[in-house]
């Protein structure tokens, strides 16, 4: 490993030049780059010395592809501890779950962001310090223990410290749901089923706040957001199980009201944050959220060295698939029908019908609600008001009185202009009078990929 004050060294492996470019420019400025375009030039360069801190392994390579040299990487002595990170366009489960098997430790797709690839990076070199720490303390206190009874005291004291830094990476919650009592008692293969919500909130227009900022000032920002939104889910009884670039995943595993109680105090929180960065001379920013209630599977996936906490379950995707809905309504919050239904009481909660689709990835219809209880105050009083003529306009429309349903929705987006949804009802309603109904219309709106 490098020594000293010189630029951790990391590894790239990849046989398409564009990309080793890409990595290059993101990673160039605090580590010491080498690339490899095939699996044999690879393992050359991870052996030699000084060795590679971190891996970047493309999948999908000529010859020897990606999964083949990870298992040639753990399975030699020299290079079995570099942590490796794949790089690939195979976003199914299987081949995720494949990679983790033979020991890489993350798993980016392509096509990647490079502020994403600069986080898992750092984020892994920090862990894999850590775990190394952690071996040289056990190391230490097995020498010295027989002998030195103060120094075992001292020692175990770290010892305990390090497990606590490991507990960030691994919730205590999702401890508590495997019923461990500590990240020392985990196994590769706990598991654990239990209908929650699931949860993802992102940054609205990410990609362009990025290009403004340096790579300084887009982490201290994803922090201050983030120091902001987090202690909200834990107050309402959720965790955080993954943090990804502009935003989060995060889990209920209690009433669901839990759930749409934490995402109106998210939107609350982040308002009083925009009146901090309008107070700094920053644009303000939103966020939309996203919440499913299903059944998921929690558990320990890896290898035996090197493991680590997933969810695995559809409801993941269709609530990620659920939250960008959010972008087309205009809506901040939007959930399933069964999030709703589980809810113990829904008047709680400010919230509309807005659609049925399919989704990508899904044959089944998805019922969409919209909680607007945390907007501006000015926007859910609109939509309070607008509230009875939106509901008709959308009974009339199910019931494909498709001339009678514009009215009402026309009514809505004159008192409403920024109500998307009505919007969108409306272009319906003219195209069904335009060009008719099909036979088989049930009302179920398949989404394209632009959609």
């Amino acid at each position: 490993m490098t020594q000293g004050s010189q630029k951790p060294k990391v590894l790239i492996v990849d046989d398409t030049p564009e990309n080793i470019q890409i990595l290059m420019g993101t990673l160039k400025d605090q580590y010491a780059i080498v690339a490899a375009i095939n699996g044999e030039k690879a393992l050359k360069l991870a052996a030699a010395e000084p060795q590679p801190e971190i891996i970047l392994l493309d999948i999908m390579m000529p010859g020897m592809d990606g999964f083949e040299v990870c298992e040639r990487l753990k399975g030699a002595e020299e290079t079995r501890e570099i942590p490796v990170i794949f790089l690939s366009a195979l976003d199914d489960t299987v081949n995720k779950v494949k990679g983790f098997s033979v020991g890489a430790v993350d798993y980016i797709s392509k096509p990647f962001q490079p502020r994403e690839v600069l986080v898992r990076v750092n984020t892994h070199l920090t862990m894999n310090r850590l775990k190394q720490s952690l071996a040289e303390k056990n190391r230490e206190l097995q020498t010295y223990s027989e002998h030195l009874e103060d120094r075992v005291r001292e020692r175990t004291a770290e010892l305990a410290s390090l497990n606590q830094v490991y507990e960030r990476f691994v919730p205590r919650e999702f401890l508590d749901l495997l019923e461990k009592k500590s990240i020392l008692e985990i196994n590769l293969g706990d598991h654990v089923s239990q209908r929650m919500v699931v949860m993802f909130a992102d940054i609205r227009g990410w990609t362009s706040l990025l290009e403004r900022m340096t790579p300084r000032e887009a982490f201290n920002f994803i922090n201050a957001y983030l120091r902001r939104v987090s202690p909200v889910i834990k107050e309402c009884h959720g965790f955080i199980d993954q943090y990804y670039g502009d935003g989060v995943m995060a889990l209920f595993p209690g009433d669901p009201d839990d759930a749409v109680r934490a995402a109106v105090s998210m939107q609350l929180a982040v308002a009083e944050y925009n009146k901090e960065r309008a107070g700094e001379g920053f644009e303000p920013i939103g966020i939309g959220v996203g919440l499913h209630l299903a059944d998921v599977m929690l558990g320990i996936i890896g290898s035996e060295d090197r493991m680590q906490g997933a969810v695995v379950a559809d409801a993941v995707n269709l609530a990620a698939r659920i939250e960008a809905l959010n972008k087309m309504y205009g809506s901040s919050i939007a959930l399933s029908d069964q999030t709703l239904l589980g809810l113990k009481d829904a008047s709680r909660f400010r919230h509309r019908f807005i659609d049925k689709v399919r989704v990508k990835g899904r044959a089944d219809a998805v019922t969409v609600y919209e909680v607007f209880e945390g907007d501006g105050e000015a926007a859910v009083e609109l939509k309070v008001q607008t509230k009875p003529a939106f509901e008709s306009g959308l009974e009339l429309y199910y019931g494909k009185k498709f001339s009678e349903a514009s009215v009402h929705f026309s009514q809505v987006v004159r008192k409403n202009p920024s109500d998307l949804a009505a919007g969108i009802y409306l272009k319906r309603c003219a195209n069904y009078m335009v060009l008719g109904v099909p036979s088989d219309w049930t009302g179920v709106e398949t989404l394209s990929d632009k959609q």
